[in-house]
């Protein structure tokens, strides 16, 4: 363990300060950091950050320790660990501004479905922001990249559906909001939807 690391010294502030069952996640975090287990770690992260009491957690999590080693990570996984933050921001510009960020940052051309999940989920703040157009060419460009992938992480399409749906219902199209909404459910676990989403 490196003492002047600043991912240790996080990890060993959230492990002192986060109540029980937090603060046994980030043992397991610095344990599977310093063994260098990427895949791992990377599915212990996944399961925190989908945990509710996790919520307050997410930004820091993502900007002091997940940064660290995203070179090291599955890039799709990147962007929804990104996402999870993001949504956390009190201001829709602010997440707006750092999904772009993120964006950039996947667009390499090993990573182009996380660059795409990125482009969607960058574009579904855009549309809360009342950003028609933008929202618009997002999907129009992913919609392309979609047809050009041999294979598409489902969790792709269901990013493209729910906010084709969310683009739709803003336009009171409604005939496509409810095709891309049927679409979406074809998609996903419905249980794992929140309740109000349901």
């Amino acid at each position: 363990m490196e003492v002047d690391n600043p991912v240790y010294a996080y990890l060993h502030k959230q492990q002192n300060e986060a109540p029980g069952e937090m603060s046994r996640y980030f043992s397991e975090f610095e344990d599977l950091y310093e063994r260098k287990l990427w895949h791992q770690l990377t599915q212990q992260v996944e399961k925190f950050i989908n945990i509710p009491d996790a919520a307050p957690y997410r930004i820091d999590l993502y900007n002091n320790f997940v940064r660290d080693w995203q070179k090291n990570m599955n890039k799709v996984k990147l962007v929804l660990f990104a996402l999870a933050a993001a949504r956390q921001y009190d201001s829709i510009q602010v997440a707006s501004d750092f999904m772009a960020q993120i964006t950039e940052e996947v667009n390499k051309p090993e990573s182009q479905e996380a660059h795409t999940l990125a482009t969607l989920e960058g574009a579904h703040f855009r549309l809360l922001l009342n950003d028609l157009d933008a929202t618009r060419d997002a999907l129009d460009q992913s919609e392309r990249k979609i047809d050009s992938f041999a294979h598409v992480d489902p969790v792709i399409h269901a990013s493209f559906y729910r906010v084709c749906a969310a683009y739709y219902k803003a336009k009171a199209v409604f005939g496509q909001y409810y095709k891309n909404a049927l679409l979406l459910l074809a998609c996903i676990d419905i249980q794992e939807l929140a309740p109000e989403e349901r």
